[in-house]
């Protein structure tokens, strides 16, 4: 989901998180499931981290598009998470 320059559309992040929510496949997550997480998304989150340059946001599109910075955030979020764990 973090590979630079990829496309991603909101609905399948926001199938992925309820997914992830509830237990249930992204594939397998109804329309009526993803909804409210789909407008957090669209209404919040999302216009959020574009304008901190976390991602690139086409609101038209419905599409979001990862850029490094958000890689180099993962990735130490990642090792974050490791040195409070040892």
């Amino acid at each position: 989901m973090f590979e630079e320059n990829a496309s991603v559309t909101v609905r399948h992040i926001a199938r992925v998180i309820r997914g992830i929510e509830t237990g249930t496949p992204p594939t397998q997550v109804s329309t009526g499931d993803y909804e409210s997480a789909y407008n957090g998304l669209i209404q919040t989150h999302l216009p959020k981290l574009s304008a901190r340059g976390l991602i690139e946001y086409d609101e038209s599109a419905k599409e979001v598009v990862v850029t490094t910075r958000l890689q180099r955030y993962a990735s130490i979020s990642v090792l974050a998470q490791l040195a409070i764990s040892v």
